[in-house]
């Protein structure tokens, strides 16, 4: 009988320097209300509009679970432990993030890419927004604009993959690190929305994304099934951006 082999453990990529400056969520909309105001004790009653502190992190296995619990309060669908492995591909790090709010986990959105590699134009490269997810007592303050402005941002202009680690602890059963190989800028997005979900829908309208079509039967445990198709078929014009990348 032949011994039996054990798998190589997967290479290991650095998550140094994930966590983004802190963002400006005036930056993101311009309606009033986004902060609320707080009236210090002064002779003159000044008040001032403080501004929480909110990054975006990328997704690894130390925060994945912060993950899971976010998509499930949030969300009405379980979602499959290999779902949460593909999320944390290290060439989606610039991608798939976490919102912090004032150092709280509040928000989350996962991504994957389909047809990479196609230059056909009935089946473009294409970033799949996967989910998108805000707890209830922080929406209506851009956290959501944040991460999907985001993704897009990354998905036109590809961040520099992180680089490999070698795992000293594995030993000569560690494979060879490998090098990812940095992506290709992506100019198309889509998400599905659940027919009905109206507020859903203008938040991806307002950000560029246009009702395509009804798939139906999209979703096979929520009711109504079906779901919206909303594509962007420009990024960059959807980001404001001219050809060469400016504004």
């Amino acid at each position: 009988m032949a011994p039996a082999t054990v798998a190589a453990p997967a290479p290991k990529y650095t998550t140094t320097g994930t966590v983004s400056s802190p963002l400006d969520l005036e930056s993101f909309a311009s309606a009033k209300g986004e902060h609320e105001t707080v009236r210090l004790t002064s002779a003159k009653g000044s008040q001032i509009r403080p501004k929480p502190k909110v990054t975006l992190t990328s997704l690894t296995v130390n925060n994945s679970g912060t993950l899971r619990k976010l998509n499930s309060v949030v969300i009405p669908i379980v979602y499959s432990d290999k779902f949460y492995k593909d999320v944390l591909d290290p060439s989606l790090d610039d991608i798939n993030k976490i919102v912090y709010y004032a150092d709280i986990p509040v928000g989350a959105i996962c991504c994957r890419f389909d047809n990479q590699a196609s230059t056909s134009k009935e089946k473009p490269p294409t970033l799949i927004i996967l989910t998108l997810a805000v707890l209830a007592p922080y929406r209506s303050q851009s956290l959501g604009s944040a991460l999907l402005l985001s993704a897009l941002k990354a998905s036109l202009h590809p961040a520099p993959p992180p680089p490999p680690l070698n795992d000293a602890k594995a030993g000569n059963k560690a494979p060879a690190p490998v090098t990812l190989k940095p992506r290709k800028p992506v100019n198309r997005a889509m998400a599905h929305v659940q027919v009905g979900n109206e507020d859903a829908k203008r938040f991806y309208e307002r950000l560029g994304f246009k009702e395509t079509e009804v798939v139906k039967d999209y979703y096979s445990k929520m009711q109504p099934r079906d779901a919206i198709l909303m594509v962007c078929e420009d990024i960059r014009a959807a980001l404001g951006e001219q050809a060469n990348g400016d504004t």
